[in-house]
């Protein structure tokens, strides 16, 4: 009897040996850290618009340009801090999303949705959180204070009554991406992920189309992205490990 040996490589074995530069592939069980970054620009960014929100009277309210009196440039100050650290976070969080899907869901349009309409929250937000920094500045107390009209300021008060918030319209965008993808019949997300995406953006939508509102939905986006960002970490069925 003739005894062969078969010196072709076992296709099926797990090639141990990396070559030179390669990066090592993630351990299976390793937590993400990307969507951490998720909850911190959630955090600092409702944060922000609650800490730059004047308290007023409905009469001092409509003083016209006389308002201006009643503000105080520390709660800006403070929200143009945290808004900047919002928007930074916001951009990573949407580059770690890209990646995943590219990982799971490559030529899906939802998946790919998904991490855009971050991006254009923090683009958004970025204009707006930097209005606050001028109401820090010119505002009695700011280094620049006197230097410009006091028409000017209140023209800047005037945009951030619903500023900060208008930008998370596209984390709404988002969330509607996020419903797709674990609502579905074929879903790669959890399906309380879409649940929760629906039930935080239904009020600002039927605000939006029933009143007129726009804001409501940077009071209810943050929340949402905070959570979903917390379940990426701890869900296996969204094998968020890239």
């Amino acid at each position: 009897m003739t005894t062969t040996l078969d010196h072709t490589p076992d296709l099926g074995r797990t090639v141990t040996g990396l070559a030179p530069g390669a990066a090592p592939a993630p351990a299976a069980h390793a937590r993400p850290r990307w969507p951490v970054f998720g909850v911190a620009g959630a955090m600092a960014g409702f944060a922000s618009i609650l800490v730059s929100m004047p308290t007023l009277t409905e009469e001092e309210a409509g003083q016209g340009v006389d308002v201006i009196d009643q503000l105080d440039r520390a709660g800006y100050h403070a929200g143009f801090v945290l808004g900047l650290v919002s928007v930074g976070c916001l951009l990573v969080a949407s580059q770690g999303w890209k990646r995943w899907a590219e990982d799971r869901a490559p030529r899906d349009l939802a998946a790919r949705t998904l991490a855009h309409g971050l991006a254009v929250t923090a683009t958004i937000n970025v204009i707006f959180t930097c209005l606050m920094g001028s109401m820090a500045l010119y505002l009695p107390g700011g280094t620049d204070e006197g230097w410009l009209s006091r028409e000017a300021i209140f023209t800047n008060f005037t945009l951030l009554d619903f500023g900060t918030l208008l930008g998370w319209w596209g984390a709404a965008a988002s969330a509607v991406a996020m419903a797709t993808l674990a609502l579905r019949r074929d879903r790669v997300l959890p399906r309380w992920m879409g649940v929760v995406s629906v039930v935080l953006l239904l009020p600002a939508v039927l605000m939006a189309v029933g009143m007129g509102l726009p804001g409501f939905v940077g009071f209810t986006m943050p929340i949402w992205l905070a959570v979903v960002s917390v379940g990426m970490i701890v869900s296996r069925r969204a094998n968020a490990m890239v």
